[in-house]
């Protein structure tokens, strides 16, 4: 008898039998069996449940995500609590809503430094170099836009602040919800701010001294040389058998005074070229102290403010 086989589940057997010789079985492959095609339409209404899991939902409006993260922020506040008024107010929600879109930075220091660059980058390329015009634009456009960063941070965020607000908030005797947010947020911010920013600034200091403070400071010394004191040292050993020397030596006189003009040229010279290298090295200072203390000190102060107003806001009693 033949038996038809049909996803594993054998069928009615024929009632006839087959005729002519008995062939050899071919070896066929069976079927995936009911188990399997269960498992694929799982695989398939999972599959299906994912896409559709992932495609984007319909948008809401962005007041309402704006108005949504206003009441997360107050609720959390109050969850802590402390007053939604004085959260509001300390935010500033209600003055302005500022997005990517309609954050446009004033920065004019740093478009002058921009403009200066792109100048002097055409100048020395000419157009022999106008092929590498493109990359010293885009060089250039960075460092703009480093700078720029701390000049929007401190003529739109910090001067209004501080106009509006004063210094008191820094370390009052007695701390509000207020001043511990302003100064949050203030430490945290001058945190990203001052990081990549002191670095171009060190950098812009470096490559200054070196091409103006320099060969200015060259010129002034040679117009106006100082002559320094001879260095008695401080411990001095006069070995027995070893031949002194004579105390008695002969100074060297000061050069004559240059004329009135090249005296005022080698002054300006001289005193631009140490104010260069000052400079340099206040740069070098401030990108070290950013770099290295500034997070821990940031976090100290956020821990103390804190804890000032959370556990000892009553001290000092006047």
């Amino acid at each position: 008898w033949l038996k038809l086989w049909s996803f594993g589940i054998p069928a009615m057997a024929l009632p006839w039998k087959v005729a002519g010789p008995r062939l050899p079985r071919a070896r066929t492959r069976r079927s995936p069996g009911l188990p399997f095609l269960a498992l694929s339409l799982v695989l398939l209404l999972l599959g299906t449940l994912s896409q559709a899991a992932f495609l984007p939902g319909p948008r809401a409006p962005e007041n309402a995500w704006n108005l949504a993260a206003a009441g997360a922020i107050a609720t959390s506040i109050t969850g802590l609590g402390l007053a939604q008024g004085a959260a509001a107010q300390g935010l500033g929600l209600a003055d302005q809503d500022l997005t990517p879109e309609t954050f446009r930075p004033v920065c004019p220091a740093s478009d002058g430094l921009y403009g200066f660059g792109k100048a002097a980058a055409d100048g020395l390329l000419g157009s022999e170099g106008a092929e590498y015009r493109p990359l010293a634009i885009e060089a250039l456009l960075r460092v703009r836009l480093e700078v720029c960063v701390l000049e929007s941070f401190v003529y739109e965020a910090v001067v209004p602040f501080v106009q509006r607000k004063g210094l008191g908030w820094i370390l009052p005797l007695h701390e509000t919800i207020d001043t511990v947010i302003a100064g949050t947020v203030f430490a945290i911010a001058v945190n990203f701010i001052l990081f990549g920013t002191t670095k171009i600034l060190s950098v812009l200091g470096i490559y200054h001294d070196f091409l103006v403070g320099a060969p200015l400071r060259l010129i002034g010394f040679a117009i106006l040389p100082e002559q320094k004191p001879k260095e008695t040292p401080l411990i001095q050993i006069n070995w027995p058998g070893a031949p002194q020397k004579e105390e008695d030596e002969e100074e060297k006189e000061p050069p004559p005074p240059p004329a009135a003009p090249l005296a005022v040229f080698g002054g300006v010279c001289k005193g631009y070229g140490i104010f260069a290298g000052v400079l340099k090295d206040f740069l070098e200072g401030v990108d070290t102290f950013a770099g290295r203390y500034l997070a821990f000190f940031s976090i100290l102060y956020i821990a103390f403010k804190w804890a000032h107003f959370r556990l000892f806001n009553d001290f000092p009693p006047f």
